[in-house]
């Protein structure tokens, strides 16, 4: 919509409208935080009423940045990303920020491909999960002296400021939980087939907790899936169980193949947990829901993509932030995980 004298409707038209200062529009618009609600109604008003659209390449030119972050994600079929770019999104908005965003579905050239268009589209920062990329996008990333955080991470080996959690310290915790219980005899189903830190950590930190209680598991109850799925964990359990009938316990490195497996686990007869108890990771919406509810671990994304929004900003106007940021993930203890029965 045009302005009434036939030009394009500016922000002082909006500050006239709202009779405010230039000055508190602007604020209005790009940090209403700080702006008392009533005027800040009265600005967005004004807004609606004359049809303002910020005019951002201005704003680009005027102030050096483009305020467009670019997030990458390995998959949004994963509810666990999906909840945190939403975080990640409303609080870059609250913050005069736009998200653009990509998945790399667990391929680091892909990943890098994705990074590569962002900065050539001018993003002022970036957003990425994981500690392992492509070796060419930390320098790609330097030599456009673009702000970096990474996420579902609490440390990085690479010099990145990083905010998650301590995955392999998690799923330690998790598994000696299950050793408590009585469990000897386990099996782990891992989505590590495909490129994937955080679940091979995971993994690492199951695999120490059994050897700390002198259990080394063979090779054949390890199952690598490729992806984070109920219809893999299903398969996997299936397998598990045509070989070995003797597992008492299934760690699970994602809810998704946690619920696949104890769904299989019914369709083959299986009481859990009498029978067997299985755990997961992430504790998304559906561990709650199934038959019996998950024993999982807590993943806080929504947390996640709040603090990365606010470090990234911070870091793009000049501010710093913590090279490292650890949040708690606790275990969820629910129905599907029980002391192991007696053999009768």
């Amino acid at each position: 919509m045009s302005h009434r004298d036939g030009g394009r409707v500016k922000l002082v038209d909006v500050a006239r409208a709202a009779n405010v200062s230039l000055a508190t529009a602007s604020r209005a618009l790009n940090q209403p935080e700080i702006v008392r609600e009533p005027i800040r109604r009265r600005v967005e008003e004004a807004v609606r009423l004359l049809g303002y659209s910020p005019d951002r390449m201005a704003r680009a030119l005027s102030s050096g940045r483009s305020h467009i972050v670019g997030a990458v994600v390995p998959t949004l079929g994963n509810a666990i990303f999906a909840d945190g770019v939403e975080a990640l999104q409303d609080r870059l908005a609250a913050r005069g920020y736009t998200l653009l965003l990509a998945n790399s579905q667990y391929d680091p050239r892909k990943e890098e491909q994705e990074i590569r268009a962002f900065l050539e589209h001018g993003v002022d920062g970036l957003v990425l999960v994981g500690d392992s990329f492509a070796p060419e996008v930390l320098p790609l990333v330097r030599q456009h002296g673009v702000p970096l955080v990474t996420t579902y991470v609490c440390t990085s080996g690479q010099g990145i400021p990083a905010v998650g959690i301590d995955n392999r310290q998690a799923t330690r915790k998790m598994t000696r939980y299950l050793l408590e219980l009585g469990h000897r005899e386990f099996a782990i189903i891992a989505n590590t087939a495909l490129p994937n830190d955080r679940s091979k950590a995971r993994l690492d930190g199951m695999v120490l907790a059994l050897a700390e209680a002198g259990i080394r598991l063979p090779s054949d109850r390890i199952v690598e899936v490729a992806l984070p799925s109920i219809a893999y964990g299903r398969r996997a359990l299936s397998g598990l169980f045509a070989t070995d009938p003797a597992i008492t316990a299934v760690l699970c490195t994602n809810d998704a193949v946690a619920v696949g497996a104890s769904s299989e686990a019914r369709r083959m007869g299986l009481n859990v947990p009498r029978d067997l108890s299985i755990v997961g990771f992430d504790n998304i919406e559906i561990a709650a829901e199934g038959d019996p509810p998950l024993t999982t671990v807590n993943v806080p994304a929504d947390e996640i993509g709040r603090i990365a929004a606010d470090y990234l900003v911070s870091v793009v106007e000049g501010g710093q932030i913590p090279m490292s940021t650890r949040l708690d993930a606790p275990l969820i203890v629910r129905d599907s995980t029980d002391r192991v029965r007696s053999p009768t």
